[in-house]
């Protein structure tokens, strides 16, 4: 199953995710998108970033000392809880420079969705 399939295969799961997005790390790049509705540039190209500074272990200020808990390695999985989202950001463990970014609703299951995106992300075959 291509990425864009796998996405949107996981948004029909999960309703409460309103968009997905697969990036590619090492290039700073949204590569694939999948939303309920049309986005802005600037917001896609954001997921990435966050991404990249919470997997990273890089993001600064308040932020960045959370995450890292004193250490300096890369995370698998990051939750940022909002009042009215949620971004779950996860790295693979396969191929260390794919990840998925999601924007969700508040009313997202997280111990279903995760282990439905772990899986997904981690069998994904970008070489197809």
């Amino acid at each position: 199953m291509e990425v864009a399939e796998r996405m949107r295969s996981l948004r029909t799961q999960f309703p409460e995710c309103t968009l997905m997005a697969f990036a590619d790390l090492s290039a700073g790049m949204i590569l694939s998108v999948s939303a309920d509705t049309s986005r802005m540039q600037e917001e896609i190209s954001g997921l990435c970033s966050t991404a990249k500074d919470v997997l990273s272990c890089t993001a600064s200020g308040s932020l960045g000392s959370l995450i890292t808990n004193g250490t300096d390695t890369n995370a698998f999985e990051a939750i940022l809880i909002e009042h009215e989202e949620v971004g779950v950001f996860l790295r693979s463990t396969v191929k260390q420079n794919d990840a998925f970014c999601c924007v969700c609703s508040a009313q997202i299951s997280l111990s279903h969705f995760l282990p439905a995106v772990r899986a997904a992300i981690d069998t994904l075959d970008v070489s197809q």
